[in-house]
Protein backbone atom coordinates (compact mmCIF):
# COMPACT_ATOMS: atom_id res chain seq x y z
CA UNK A 1 0.00 0.00 0.00
CA UNK A 2 1.06 3.70 -0.80
CA UNK A 3 0.55 6.79 1.17
CA UNK A 4 -0.21 6.89 4.16
CA UNK A 5 -3.41 6.54 6.63
CA UNK A 6 -4.47 7.63 10.26
CA UNK A 7 -7.11 6.76 12.21
CA UNK A 8 -8.13 8.87 14.99
CA UNK A 9 -10.78 7.56 17.81
CA UNK A 10 -12.04 9.86 19.99
CA UNK A 11 -13.23 8.47 23.46
CA UNK A 12 -14.46 11.49 24.71
CA UNK A 13 -17.96 11.41 24.61
CA UNK A 14 -19.37 15.32 24.82
CA UNK A 15 -16.36 16.02 22.17
CA UNK A 16 -18.01 13.22 19.95
CA UNK A 17 -21.35 14.56 20.77
CA UNK A 18 -20.04 18.48 19.60
CA UNK A 19 -18.70 17.18 16.69
CA UNK A 20 -21.80 15.55 15.63
CA UNK A 21 -23.65 18.39 16.38
CA UNK A 22 -21.22 20.68 13.89
CA UNK A 23 -21.68 17.70 11.33
CA UNK A 24 -25.30 17.85 11.79
CA UNK A 25 -25.42 21.74 11.11
CA UNK A 26 -23.67 21.08 8.24
CA UNK A 27 -26.24 19.29 6.62
CA UNK A 28 -28.89 22.25 7.47
CA UNK A 29 -27.19 25.42 6.96
CA UNK A 30 -30.19 27.13 6.80
CA UNK A 31 -29.57 29.10 9.84
CA UNK A 32 -25.82 30.24 8.49
CA UNK A 33 -26.97 31.57 5.20
CA UNK A 34 -29.83 33.79 6.80
CA UNK A 35 -27.18 35.26 8.95
CA UNK A 36 -25.15 36.09 5.75
CA UNK A 37 -28.32 37.27 3.75
CA UNK A 38 -28.61 39.63 6.91
CA UNK A 39 -25.20 40.92 7.29
CA UNK A 40 -25.19 41.40 3.27
CA UNK A 41 -28.92 43.32 3.40
CA UNK A 42 -27.21 45.69 5.90
CA UNK A 43 -23.76 45.96 4.30
CA UNK A 44 -25.76 47.03 1.09
CA UNK A 45 -28.16 49.64 2.91
CA UNK A 46 -24.49 51.28 4.17
CA UNK A 47 -23.80 50.99 0.17
CA UNK A 48 -26.84 53.35 -0.13
CA UNK A 49 -25.74 55.61 2.79
CA UNK A 50 -21.98 55.88 1.87
CA UNK A 51 -23.19 56.43 -1.76
CA UNK A 52 -20.14 53.92 -2.94
CA UNK A 53 -19.92 50.52 -4.16
CA UNK A 54 -18.80 47.48 -1.90
CA UNK A 55 -15.47 48.23 -2.94
CA UNK A 56 -16.00 51.98 -1.62
CA UNK A 57 -15.87 53.42 -4.79
CA UNK A 58 -17.84 56.55 -4.67
CA UNK A 59 -21.05 57.15 -7.40
CA UNK A 60 -20.80 59.25 -9.93
CA UNK A 61 -22.75 62.54 -9.12
CA UNK A 62 -26.17 63.04 -9.99
CA UNK A 63 -26.31 65.73 -13.19
CA UNK A 64 -27.82 69.09 -12.07
CA UNK A 65 -31.11 68.31 -14.43
CA UNK A 66 -31.75 65.58 -12.14
CA UNK A 67 -31.73 67.55 -8.86
CA UNK A 68 -33.49 70.49 -10.36
CA UNK A 69 -36.60 67.85 -11.51
CA UNK A 70 -36.01 66.14 -7.62
CA UNK A 71 -36.77 69.71 -5.91
CA UNK A 72 -39.99 70.36 -8.05
CA UNK A 73 -41.19 66.65 -6.92
CA UNK A 74 -39.93 67.90 -3.17
CA UNK A 75 -37.79 64.87 -3.08
CA UNK A 76 -34.41 64.74 -1.57
CA UNK A 77 -32.41 66.41 -4.16
CA UNK A 78 -29.21 65.31 -3.43
CA UNK A 79 -29.46 61.51 -2.73
CA UNK A 80 -27.96 59.45 -4.85
CA UNK A 81 -30.51 56.53 -6.20
CA UNK A 82 -32.49 58.04 -3.10
CA UNK A 83 -35.07 60.24 -4.69
CA UNK A 84 -37.81 58.53 -1.64
CA UNK A 85 -36.77 56.93 1.52
CA UNK A 86 -39.95 54.48 1.81
CA UNK A 87 -40.64 53.37 -1.63
CA UNK A 88 -37.81 53.36 -3.98
CA UNK A 89 -34.81 51.57 -4.76
CA UNK A 90 -33.07 50.98 -1.24
CA UNK A 91 -36.18 49.93 0.67
CA UNK A 92 -37.04 47.28 -2.57
CA UNK A 93 -33.51 45.24 -0.99
CA UNK A 94 -34.42 42.21 0.49
CA UNK A 95 -32.83 38.93 0.74
CA UNK A 96 -34.17 35.08 0.07
CA UNK A 97 -32.52 31.80 1.92
CA UNK A 98 -32.84 28.58 -0.34
CA UNK A 99 -33.02 25.28 1.24
CA UNK A 100 -32.74 23.52 -2.17
CA UNK A 101 -29.03 21.59 -2.95
CA UNK A 102 -26.15 22.68 -1.21
CA UNK A 103 -28.37 26.30 0.11
CA UNK A 104 -27.84 29.34 -0.99
CA UNK A 105 -28.51 33.27 -0.18
CA UNK A 106 -29.75 35.77 -2.48
CA UNK A 107 -29.97 39.46 -2.52
CA UNK A 108 -31.59 42.18 -4.81
CA UNK A 109 -34.39 44.01 -5.46
CA UNK A 110 -37.74 43.51 -7.58
CA UNK A 111 -37.85 46.64 -9.23
CA UNK A 112 -37.44 46.73 -13.14
CA UNK A 113 -35.06 49.63 -12.92
CA UNK A 114 -32.43 47.80 -10.59
CA UNK A 115 -30.26 46.29 -13.13
CA UNK A 116 -29.99 49.25 -14.60
CA UNK A 117 -28.62 51.56 -11.86
CA UNK A 118 -26.54 48.48 -10.72
CA UNK A 119 -24.58 48.00 -14.38
CA UNK A 120 -24.94 51.53 -16.25
CA UNK A 121 -26.57 51.54 -19.57
CA UNK A 122 -28.62 53.52 -22.41
CA UNK A 123 -32.13 53.92 -22.38
CA UNK A 124 -33.57 54.12 -25.90
CA UNK A 125 -36.83 56.56 -25.68
CA UNK A 126 -38.97 56.28 -29.06
CA UNK A 127 -40.70 59.39 -30.60
CA UNK A 128 -43.99 59.88 -28.94
CA UNK A 129 -46.93 62.44 -29.11
CA UNK A 130 -47.34 64.35 -25.61
CA UNK A 131 -49.64 67.08 -24.72
CA UNK A 132 -48.51 70.05 -22.99
CA UNK A 133 -50.13 72.47 -21.01
CA UNK A 134 -49.74 76.47 -20.33
CA UNK A 135 -51.46 79.66 -20.20
CA UNK A 136 -51.94 81.82 -22.46
CA UNK A 137 -52.02 86.21 -21.68
CA UNK A 138 -54.85 87.11 -24.15
CA UNK A 139 -54.03 90.81 -22.97
CA UNK A 140 -50.18 90.39 -24.09
CA UNK A 141 -50.93 87.42 -27.09
CA UNK A 142 -48.48 85.55 -24.92
CA UNK A 143 -47.74 81.91 -23.35
CA UNK A 144 -46.22 81.76 -20.09
CA UNK A 145 -43.38 79.31 -21.06
CA UNK A 146 -44.03 76.79 -17.90
CA UNK A 147 -45.70 74.15 -18.33
CA UNK A 148 -48.27 73.65 -16.04
CA UNK A 149 -50.57 70.60 -14.81
CA UNK A 150 -53.97 70.70 -17.17
CA UNK A 151 -55.93 71.43 -14.16
CA UNK A 152 -53.72 75.07 -13.75
CA UNK A 153 -53.82 75.79 -17.45
CA UNK A 154 -56.07 77.13 -19.83
CA UNK A 155 -54.54 76.45 -22.86
CA UNK A 156 -53.06 72.73 -24.18
CA UNK A 157 -51.18 71.61 -27.29
CA UNK A 158 -49.99 68.37 -29.09
CA UNK A 159 -46.23 68.15 -29.10
CA UNK A 160 -43.87 65.50 -30.45
CA UNK A 161 -41.11 64.74 -28.54
CA UNK A 162 -38.05 63.27 -30.56
CA UNK A 163 -36.49 59.56 -30.15
CA UNK A 164 -33.25 60.03 -27.50
CA UNK A 165 -31.21 58.41 -25.71
CA UNK A 166 -30.74 58.62 -21.62
CA UNK A 167 -27.26 57.36 -20.95
CA UNK A 168 -27.44 55.88 -16.86
CA UNK A 169 -24.12 55.46 -15.01
CA UNK A 170 -23.23 52.20 -13.03
CA UNK A 171 -23.71 52.84 -9.31
CA UNK A 172 -22.95 49.09 -8.14
CA UNK A 173 -25.12 48.45 -4.55
CA UNK A 174 -24.65 44.67 -4.50
CA UNK A 175 -21.77 42.77 -4.13
CA UNK A 176 -19.50 41.62 -1.14
CA UNK A 177 -16.42 43.48 -0.35
CA UNK A 178 -12.94 42.08 1.22
CA UNK A 179 -14.38 43.02 4.56
CA UNK A 180 -18.21 41.34 3.75
CA UNK A 181 -15.94 38.30 2.91
CA UNK A 182 -14.09 38.51 6.28
CA UNK A 183 -17.53 38.93 8.21
CA UNK A 184 -19.01 36.08 6.12
CA UNK A 185 -16.11 33.91 7.58
CA UNK A 186 -16.57 35.14 10.96
CA UNK A 187 -20.19 34.18 10.76
CA UNK A 188 -19.18 30.74 9.62
CA UNK A 189 -16.96 30.17 12.70
CA UNK A 190 -19.65 31.42 15.05
CA UNK A 191 -22.41 29.43 13.39
CA UNK A 192 -20.41 26.02 13.52
CA UNK A 193 -19.52 26.59 17.45
CA UNK A 194 -22.32 28.12 19.01
CA UNK A 195 -23.76 25.47 21.24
Amino acid sequence: MTGISVTVEIDDAELRAKLQDMIGRMDRPVGFFKNVGEHLLNSTRDNFESESSPDGVPWAQLKPATVRARQKRKQTPIKILQATKNTGLMASINHRTMEVGDGQVSIGSPKVYAAIHQLGGTIKKAARQATIYQNYDKRTDTFDPTFRRKSKSNFASEVTIPAHEITIPARPYLGVSAEDQEIIIEIADAWLNEP
